[in-house]
């Protein structure tokens, strides 16, 4: 079954409306968490109470990638639609461009493109919606290009220091401001095997194909 939904984009998240209940898709996040399950989740209500109070208060649902272990997911940013799939379904981006391998541990979208001409691990995520980031010593490689204000569940909102850096990928070059990841969230991330996340850095420049189900991140020209 393939369900075409329109999204919110709110403050760049992804928020829908599916089956009466709206959610918020959130790739770098493991879990699926709403109320009747978020106190048995990992900080399950620390992030729906957070969505809640940053993003939208009419949010029901964090989905994550426990949701969509056996889907395949297409984000249309500019379109401002998500396309669901069961893992049998056909879906790919309409002009295609790339199709990367996914890897990584569990819970974690891992691709690697060569940003800053050279080749780096990067998490795949939908909730990084206003700073992408890199570990600091590589941030800072790239050109100064201001600053954003950002917010996290446990750190609350915070100056991000953006840098421009070029994003290689599929024959495509696009010029991608990186924020300087913070060393708590830094650690987290390299021990999932990368050195950085990406989340609107990637959706606002492509269509996005996630296809857990067959390891695979595919990109599309708009």
């Amino acid at each position: 079954m393939v369900k075409i939904l329109d999204a919110d984009l709110i403050k760049g998240h992804f928020i829908v409306t599916d089956n009466g209940k709206r959610a918020l898709i959130d790739t770098g996040c493991p879990f699926i968490i709403n109320d009747e399950n978020k106190q048995s989740k990992p900080m399950g209500k620390l992030y729906l109470n957070d969505a809640r109070r940053n993003v939208d208060p009419t949010i029901a649902e964090f989905r994550g990638l426990e949701y969509f272990a056996q889907r395949k997911v297409l984000f249309d940013y500019r379109k401002a639609v998500v396309v669901i799939a069961d893992q049998g379904d056909e879906v790919d981006p309409v002009h295609p461009v790339a199709e990367l391998p996914i890897f990584g541990l569990p819970g974690r979208t891992v691709f690697s493109a060569v940003v800053g001409g050279e080749s780096r691990n990067l998490i795949f995520d939908t909730g990084a919606s206003i700073a992408n980031y890199l570990t600091e010593s590589i941030a800072k490689t790239g050109t100064p290009c201001g600053t954003v204000e950002d917010f996290h569940p446990q750190k609350g909102k915070y100056t991000v220091n953006l840098f421009s850096l070029p994003l290689e990928v599929g024959g495509e070059t696009v010029d991608i401001p990186f924020g300087v990841q913070p060393a708590d969230i830094d650690r987290d991330v390299q021990m999932s095997g990368a050195v950085g996340v990406i989340g609107i850095g990637l959706y606002e420049k492509f269509q996005v194909l996630v296809d857990w189900p067959n390891r695979r991140l595919v990109l599309g020209r708009y």
